[in-house]
């Protein structure tokens, strides 16, 4: 099983804060992660990001998360749904 350190960078991002994020691709294993330890509907992509998502090489935690500025995650938010949208996807 391919761990978080593994997956391949689909986007790199420099946050408001100044900070690097960079997005990871994702698997099923990781949606499915997710749906099962959401505790509703909402909270799916919140931790996908976690799962997905690294800041200045660090894994992203669900307390890191809610402590960051509320631009650094406006920006992860949309960046993060363009990149996994179905839309998005080239054929």
């Amino acid at each position: 099983m391919a761990n978080k350190t593994q997956k391949d960078i689909i986007k790199e991002i420099v946050l408001p804060s100044g900070k690097k994020a960079v997005i990871k691709e994702g698997e099923g294993r990781d949606f499915f992660w997710a749906y099962r330890n959401a505790g509703d509907p909402s909270e799916i992509l919140r931790l996908l990001m976690v799962r997905l998502i690294e800041i200045d090489s660090e894994p992203l935690t669900e307390d890191g998360i809610d402590e960051l500025p509320i631009s650094d995650v406006m920006v992860l938010v949309k960046e993060f749904t363009e990149v996994f949208s179905p839309l998005s996807q080239q054929k």
